[in-house]
């Protein structure tokens, strides 16, 4: 995907579900996905949320080609549920989505 700046949009159910705080960092993650992987990165990205006391931990998948990549973020006082995200990435812009929005 194209490293240009595009405007980033979140459906309403992802707006009133996930936190800002949650939220800011899927674009961060997306936005390093994207520097990391060039041309290898799929339009579709999906990432997988689980939280526990201290420890936020999400799973990033892709099928063209297939990756897959974890991470965790330790002493993290955001409180969240464990959730599917979608972010779409059509080349003018991006949005940011659960599964059952599409």
């Amino acid at each position: 995907m194209s490293r240009k700046r595009k405007p980033k949009y979140v459906t309403k159910a992802v707006s009133e579900e996930i936190s800002v705080e949650i939220q800011a960092l899927l674009w961060g993650l997306m936005d390093i996905l994207a520097t990391k992987r060039k041309e290898r990165m799929d339009y579709l990205q999906v990432f997988e949320i689980s939280a526990t006391k201290k420890h936020i931990h999400i799973v990033n998948k892709q099928e063209k080609p297939p990756i897959q990549e974890k991470f965790v973020f330790s002493n993290v006082s955001i409180v969240t549920k464990n959730v599917v995200v979608w972010i779409i990435d059509d080349h003018e812009k991006q949005v940011m989505l659960f599964p059952s929005d599409y």
